[in-house]
């Protein structure tokens, strides 16, 4: 318990001292600060696991004073009953100025696609305090960045309407986790997306992933649901993006390709140059002409909410479906 405690202190970067110079408990700031960077949403037993086991009046009573609390004359945590299951969403601007966050949507209304996908992955972080999360998308910007990564390369939104022009990166804000050795990108199905969604996901990161391959890290995607069917579905399709079941060979020579597209001379003439470059690859094709499958990653997992999958179902429209 003591080593979830740190990590987990060690993952707000201080933030949750800022709620704290205002008034706050400790054990409320700390999951505030936890809450409004992953996710501006909670349940009970989100809130129950972080107490560590907490008995369920103790828990309403947290969540009660959480409701109760007031900020700009209004309550920063509001209540969204779903088939018996109480939701709350800390909204109140205030909060996420003090935490130095003032542009996280989060607080914002949400439909229940984006409800669901954002209890799994608070669900996720809950269970793997341990990763270095990157909890903004500023933050994932700015590790990218600082990696020489450009944000040519990085999965992004252009909005139109009212903020016509404005682009947003990391769009789905699902959790990514960046260390020395490897990288986590977790891939999140409330299930009510369509079955190629998966798919789009994986095409909006492949750059960022080929990259940070070449750069030695392992790419490890996770894929998050609440429903089996959903998480062997994923598999299936996480299965053929694998690089492991490519040859030494053929992984040097998708590494080139890419030098290629990237006009990356350092890697080029590492590797002999332009003209040595072109032949290995036109060697490869020679020898094995066959188009290859869209291996890029390193492994995947599946993971099931445990928490979330007491809710008895999914997300629908309609509410809860069992």
């Amino acid at each position: 318990m003591l080593k979830t405690r740190e990590t987990m202190i060690a993952l707000l970067q201080g933030r949750e001292k800022l709620l704290e110079h205002i008034g706050f408990p400790r054990q409320q700031a700390e999951w505030i600060t936890l809450v409004c960077l992953h996710s501006g949403l909670f349940t009970r037993d989100q809130f129950a696991f972080y107490l560590q086991g907490a008995n369920r009046f103790y828990v309403r009573r947290c969540v009660k004073a959480l409701i109760d609390c007031r900020v700009s004359s209004r309550p920063f945590a509001d209540e969204r009953v779903i088939d018996g299951r109480l939701i709350c969403r800390i909204f109140g601007k205030q909060i996420y100025e003090v935490l130095e966050i003032p542009h996280v949507r989060h607080r914002r209304e949400a439909s229940l696609e984006v409800i669901g996908r954002r209890l799994l992955s608070l669900d996720f972080v809950l269970d793997h305090l341990e990763l270095p999360w990157l909890t903004t998308e500023q933050d994932k910007v700015s590790c990218f960045e600082q990696l020489g990564i450009g944000r040519d390369l990085l999965p992004r939104r252009i909005y139109s309407g009212r903020a016509k022009g404005q682009i947003h990166y990391f769009p789905l804000k699902t959790p990514v986790a960046v260390g020395p050795e490897a990288a986590v990108f977790v891939y999140v199905d409330p299930g009510m997306g369509t079955r190629s969604r998966l798919d789009s996901w994986g095409e909006a990161h492949r750059r960022l992933w080929e990259k940070l391959r070449r750069s030695g890290r392992r790419i490890e995607v996770v894929a998050v649901a609440w429903e089996q069917e959903l998480l062997d579905r994923a598999g299936r399709r996480l299965r053929s993006w694998v690089a492991e079941k490519m040859s030494e060979d053929e992984k040097e020579a998708l590494m080139l390709r890419q030098a290629i597209a990237e006009t990356d001379f350092d890697t080029i003439e590492g590797h002999g140059g332009w003209d040595a470059v072109v032949e290995k690859i036109l060697r490869w094709d020679r020898e094995d002409p066959a188009p290859k499958g869209r291996e890029m990653i390193d492994d995947f997992r599946l993971w099931g909410s445990r928490r979330c999958r007491r809710m008895g179902g999914h997300l629908t429209k309609g509410g809860w479906r069992k």
